[in-house]
């Protein structure tokens, strides 16, 4: 039989030092053998490769002469059961018990190895979601405080008034002055716009009142916010922005209109 009867080359399947796949090359004719041989190259078996699966690494099983699949998580993260600490995955095959590739979403999950998951004791839980309450309790009654300090309606004169802390204090000691006696005359007042008109005994009356209704309404707003919130299965998630006053903010965005 002559030489080139045979194919100077054939593609034969490269495997690593574990008997891994790792792809195809070729094996060239030996000039020597008469029948076709070919001259293998170090690590190289002489089949057809191996499916691909995705997930999957194929090793070649010599006994068998077949190919095995094993799931390969090389490269990937995977963590520690008993502590979530990350691990470089390197080997081929299931993971050991005490991995998983799924990562512990905080330091006070526990690992259950019957449900294979992560898990936050009923304990652990409970005084976790009453922190998360608290603090959300802290973020609305902040809101109710800020709300309060942008602002007050006066109808009577169509103007908006400063109701920041120091204000009020102006407030309250002119209306201590009305008591006395001694606020009777116009005061030159600016408002929110940078307008100036005059407050009278009338007017300050009329903001307070209304500074004192927007606090009865947003107070009641917040307890109506706290007893949704301690509903909620994720606290920090329940928003709280609706059911609150107007604010001089707000008219100024085209939020509210009056």
């Amino acid at each position: 039989m002559s030489e080139n009867q045979y194919p100077p080359t054939k593609p034969v399947c490269q495997l690593d030092a574990d008997n891994l796949y790792l792809h195809q090359t070729v094996a060239n004719l030996d000039p020597l053998a008469a029948d076709g041989g070919y001259l293998l190259p170090a690590g190289c078996v002489d089949t057809q490769p191996p499916e691909t699966r995705a997930g999957f690494a194929a090793r070649w099983l010599p006994e068998r002469a077949e190919w095995q699949y094993l799931p390969d998580h090389r490269g990937k993260t995977a963590y520690r059961t008993d502590d979530g600490a990350k691990v470089q995955v390197e080997q081929v095959g299931e993971l050991p018990a005490e991995l998983t590739l799924l990562p512990r979403e905080n330091e006070y999950q526990t690992w259950d190895a019957k449900a294979k998951a992560w898990v936050l004791p009923p304990d652990v839980a409970a005084r976790l979601k009453a922190e998360q309450q608290d603090e959300m309790w802290e973020r609305i009654k902040a809101k109710r405080y800020d709300n309060l300090r942008h602002g007050v309606y006066a109808k009577s004169v169509g103007k908006w008034f400063q109701t920041d802390d120091a204000t009020r204090l102006q407030y309250l000691a002119l209306a201590l002055e009305s008591v006395t006696g001694g606020f009777k005359k116009p005061i030159n007042w600016k408002t929110m716009d940078n307008s100036f008109l005059q407050l009278t005994p009338d007017l300050l009356r009329e903001i307070m009142q209304t500074m004192h209704d927007n606090e009865q309404a947003d107070f009641a707003n917040a307890e109506k916010h706290k007893a949704a919130m301690l509903k909620a299965e994720n606290p920090l998630e329940y928003d709280y922005s609706g059911g609150w006053t107007a604010n001089y903010e707000q008219i100024e965005d085209g939020e509210t209109n009056r």
